[in-house]
């Protein structure tokens, strides 16, 4: 047999059938050859959970996970393992599809206080699996009629840590969809090679949502199971999450991105009431007080991961560790800043819409700025025939004299310059003359002057003045 598999592999082809039935005969077998590693790596190194593995592992305990693994089969209506079995293998699905059940709340309620147990529960699903089924929606519907899928999972996905982690009872029922092949680890390859890196997730995990005020007081052993039932779901940019006068079926916990929570004030007005991020809850209020959505959930961000539970399970996980009066009264506290919040921003709302000239529709803040300036400097702007006044151009332009020359600030003096046309340098020099003075103008020359800001003409006043005093004397 080991020489057939040698021939196959050495005639390979992107037969992918033909690739199934050699991986299945090396899972079978076991002991991998160097060529046939190579060969179990390059066909299904792209299978989501090796990509994890290689991306976090290092390379020796990468290439000890294809060298322990095994294989199994199951076919389809049939379980992997049920709810309440000791948990001893970890499954990768190499072809196929499962569903994951999880008994529905009132049944976990009547499991927690000892009204049913396991084995009854079994012996339900044994009844009704005697029937005669059309399709698998209907083997679902009437054989777990007690359970509730959460989830399907296909090739890549993987599934049975939770129970080899927390060394615990099998805490969901798995059940074939089709035919299906799984790559298996038991517990001690798992625990030597995976358990470390999932253990520290697991950890993670319970911190994050133990920070959680809703969950504070439960135990992690409850709060492992709780964690289970919950589905991932990730929303894409600016896509709604709910809006209002929904039916509120689950809350969400936020474990990256952000969320944006806004009410709707009337047909065109929405604000926003909080933006929340990783750690927060949101739907949480309305399922306490049993009503509709009162608020629209949008996601915000590219990359953001949600946790959604049930509204049944969250209750009943409230109820079952008398968690249910402190989290309402929390959620009391936390609804009434939401309202405050919601009149406060109202109010500046109206008060801008109030305020808001009803003539025209705001646009833009630049033409905005232009009808702001044109109104209040309409008349300056038509007196001194400039162009009309916009965002860029809204100052009224100062006409200065003509007589005043204006000078660098640099090249500033301490008196005033005048430039004197040639009929008043003329007449000064005359004057000058007449009293004796040897100052001599030149033509186009400037006067300095020590009076402070004195025209040329009162100059000239100055020196007939004193000159008609000379000559009295």
């Amino acid at each position: 047999m080991l020489k057939t598999i040698r021939r196959k592999l050495q005639s390979i082809t992107e037969n992918e059938n033909e690739n199934y039935e050699i991986t299945i005969e090396l899972l079978r077998r076991g002991d991998l050859t160097k060529t046939e590693l190579e060969f179990m790596m390059k066909n299904f190194g792209n299978l989501k959970f090796f990509e994890e593995q290689k991306a976090k592992l290092p390379l020796y305990l990468y290439t000890q996970i294809y060298k322990n693994l095994n294989y199994e089969k199951v076919r389809a209506y049939e379980s992997v393992f049920n709810y309440g079995d000791m948990g001893s293998t970890y499954y990768i699905i190499l072809k196929g599809e499962v569903v994951v059940l999880l008994p529905r709340p009132h049944i976990q309620e009547e499991l927690f206080n000892h009204r049913l147990t396991v084995e009854q529960l079994r012996q339900r699903i044994e009844n009704e699996k005697r029937k005669q089924f059309s399709d698998f929606n209907e083997f679902l519907t009437i054989a777990y009629q007690d359970f509730i899928k959460v989830r399907m999972l296909k090739a890549g996905d993987t599934f049975g840590e939770l129970a080899l982690i927390t060394k615990s009872k099998r805490t969901a029922t798995i059940i074939c969809s089709v035919d299906s092949h799984f790559m298996t680890l038991q517990k001690n390859a798992f625990d030597r090679i995976l358990y470390e890196h999932h253990n520290s997730i697991h950890k993670q995990q319970l911190a994050f949502f133990d920070n959680i005020t809703y969950l504070n007081g439960i135990p992690d052993q409850h709060l492992t199971q709780l964690m289970h039932q919950m589905i991932e779901i990730q929303p894409k940019l600016n896509s709604t999450i709910y809006k209002e006068n929904e039916e509120s079926h689950s809350v969400y916990f936020i474990m990256t991105g952000e969320v944006e929570l806004s009410y709707q004030i009337n047909n065109r007005q929405r604000i926003v009431i909080s933006l929340m991020t990783k750690g927060a809850i949101f739907g949480e209020n309305e399922i306490l007080k049993g009503i509709k959505r009162t608020q629209k959930a949008t996601c915000k961000s590219n990359e953001t991961i949600l946790m959604t539970l049930s509204a049944q399970q969250f209750l009943m996980t409230l109820e079952n560790h008398n968690l249910k009066n402190d989290c309402s009264k929390k959620s009391e506290l936390k609804a009434e800043r939401h309202s405050k919040q919601i009149l406060l921003r109202r109010k500046a709302t109206e008060s801008l819409l109030y305020n808001r000239p009803s003539t025209k529709t705001i646009l833009n803040l630049d033409s905005e700025i232009t009808r702001f300036h044109q109104t209040r400097h309409i008349s300056l702007s038509n007196r001194h025939h400039h162009p009309p006044i916009t965002s860029t151009n809204c100052l009224i332009p100062i006409e200065i004299p003509h007589y005043v020359k204006l000078t660098p600030q640099s090249k500033k003096q301490s008196h005033s310059i005048y430039k004197l046309s040639n009929t008043h340098t003329n007449l000064l020099r005359n004057l000058l003359k007449t009293e004796g003075s040897e100052l001599t103008l030149q033509k186009g020359s400037s006067y300095y002057s020590n009076s402070s800001q004195q025209s040329p003409k009162h100059c000239i006043n100055i020196h007939m003045e004193r000159l008609r005093k000379s000559r009295q004397r």
